[in-house]
């Protein structure tokens, strides 16, 4: 018999005791497919991993996944990592919408021809323009409908000129589906809690808290912007390989109690430890607190002690360049609003930024009507609430 490269499936053989489609040891190649599926939760490219080992085994040119919100209007993410994205994007603009091998029976495996019709099928508006596009002949499709709305359309299809699923590649299809439904489900949780974090995460930032996550031996795992900022300037605490230390060894025994304290400390327990500078600015403030992590991670590069950074003596400085990227701002109204964010009067903008007066009110009334407000004070505000900022030393 003839098998071809990296498929499982016996599909030209003459063996009368293997049937046509069904995979030569079926145990090893479901194994596979559900750790590629696995894999694809934590995958850089989410999903990659299980479209291309399903294509592999059932023998397909293009394995996809359409991911689409309960409010997203039949729009949403195409993942089919054997083409390039110029042509997923060209699937989403020209295709998408027009697509009749859609709203399948939720969780069933249908073909294109037998759900449709090959006549009726023809007669659909653009099914030329649409089938030409998708580069495919016979399509396979099952979508799978999650209590919050979210839908996902898996489709596997051959390449032009290609035969019929077999009955025994459905079938296969159809096993993987609990499991594929399960890792959905699973997917929709983590992206709802980076979504979520990466918020918290935003919020910290714009009120200039520098944040570190310690390891149970107290090395630096990771650190955010405003700590590194702070950490930087060697002022009071410094990062020296891979560590936070104080030059002052007394207090460095001392920082050093906190952190093994707090290590072994209830969830929610906080440890308030100020760190003196050398230059006699105002101290940097310190918090100190455990990451609740499960017993039998208690050990290697994991988050053990979070720090709460805070500089008393750092101005918040708006940065120009930042507020024309979130505003869709020209040059000019960016560097204007931030002056005024940071304090400045329109005179002491204008004479900042070498133009007169009157040009900076002209741009004002720009920048007024793209933000929505109407005043000053109004603008400073919606800056100051509504965006992160960009932060300088005082």
């Amino acid at each position: 018999m003839a098998l071809q490269a990296g498929n499982c499936f016996c599909r030209n053989g003459s063996a009368g005791d293997v049937e046509l489609g069904i995979p030569l040891d079926p145990v090893e190649s479901f194994s596979t497919l559900v750790l590629s599926l696995n894999a694809s939760l934590v995958d850089e490219d989410p999903w990659r991993p299980f479209l291309l080992e399903l294509s592999a085994q059932v023998d397909a040119k293009h394995g996809t996944l359409v991911l689409v919100p309960s409010d997203a209007g039949g729009r949403g993410t195409v993942i089919t990592p054997t083409s390039t994205p110029q042509e997923i994007q060209e699937y989403i603009d020209r295709y998408l919408l027009i697509d009749p091998f859609v709203h399948l029976p939720e969780g069933q495996v249908v073909a294109l021809y037998e759900y449709i019709g090959q006549a009726a099928l023809e007669n659909v508006p653009d099914y030329k323009q649409w089938f030409g596009g998708i580069d495919a002949s016979h399509i396979l499709g099952v979508d799978l409908r999650l209590a919050s709305g979210f839908e996902a359309r898996l489709r596997l299809s051959r390449a032009p000129g290609g035969t019929a699923f077999t009955q025994p590649e459905r079938r296969w299809v159809e096993k993987i589906l609990p499991h594929l439904r399960q890792a959905l489900e699973i997917y929709q949780r983590l992206e709802l809690s980076r979504s979520e974090r990466a918020v918290m995460i935003d919020a910290v930032e714009q009120f200039a808290v520098g944040t570190v996550l310690l390891d149970s031996a107290f090395g630096v795992l990771k650190i955010n912007e405003v700590a590194a900022s702070i950490l930087a300037e060697a002022d009071g605490l410094a990062l020296t390989d891979g560590r936070i230390l104080l030059p002052d060894a007394d207090a460095d025994r001392q920082f050093r109690a906190v952190l093994a304290e707090v290590r072994g400390a209830p969830a929610g327990s906080r440890k308030l430890f100020a760190v003196e500078r050398p230059s006699g600015r105002g101290d940097v403030m310190v918090i100190a607190q455990p990451v609740p992590t499960p017993g039998f991670m208690h050990a290697g590069a994991v988050p053990a002690v979070a720090l709460l950074i805070t500089d008393p003596a750092r101005k918040r400085r708006i940065d120009g360049p930042t507020l024309c990227r979130q505003f869709a701002l020209t040059p000019t109204e960016g560097a204007i609003a931030a002056a005024l964010a940071n304090g400045a009067s329109v005179g002491e903008a204008a004479q900042e930024l070498g133009i007169a007066d009157n040009t900076v009110r002209a741009h004002l009334r720009s920048i007024f009507s793209k933000l929505g407000v109407n005043r000053q004070l109004q603008l400073v505000h919606l800056i100051h609430t509504s965006f992160p900022e960009t932060l300088t030393a005082g």
